[in-house]
């Protein structure tokens, strides 16, 4: 389902008229859609993106009650761990994130693992900053 500028427009004038506490940039971002000449012509693609988080923030309130339908052919796919594979979060071909999953050598004392690799750039990224990684090996649960 996409969302139009009009219903943007009749969403941000719902959530400037409720009591809901917004953010300072929220609220400046309210602001200056209310005054705007032309408001359907005052959104740009930033802004769209910016109206239509706002809006699933917000929109399931009972003030405002203009819930935002994603697409469900858009929603993000993130396929499953592997329990014995390492979490780091790496992003495929197409960019989007997923678990590396390679076998899992390091973990972390709370126990997230790590595979050899990804635990020497995260140990030698915190090290830059001045901070130790603390690791065991790798025991499946």
């Amino acid at each position: 389902m996409t969302i139009t500028d009009q219903e943007r427009c009749v969403f941000l004038r719902k959530l400037d008229g409720s009591e809901l506490l917004v953010s300072d940039w929220e609220s400046r971002f309210i602001e200056s859609f209310l005054r705007a000449a032309n408001p359907t012509l005052w959104f740009t693609p930033g802004r769209r993106v910016s109206a239509d988080k706002m809006r699933m923030k917000y929109g399931r309130e009972p003030e405002i009650k203009m819930p935002f339908f994603s697409d469900p052919v858009a929603a993000p796919f993130v396929p499953e761990a592997d329990p014995t594979g390492c979490q780091f979060m790496v992003r495929d071909e197409d960019r989007r994130q997923r678990p590396c999953n390679a076998p899992a050598a390091w973990q972390r004392l709370n126990g997230f693992p790590y595979c050899e690799s990804h635990a020497e750039a995260v140990r030698s990224d915190l090290k830059r900053r001045g901070k130790v990684l603390h690791l065991v090996s790798f025991k499946p649960s």
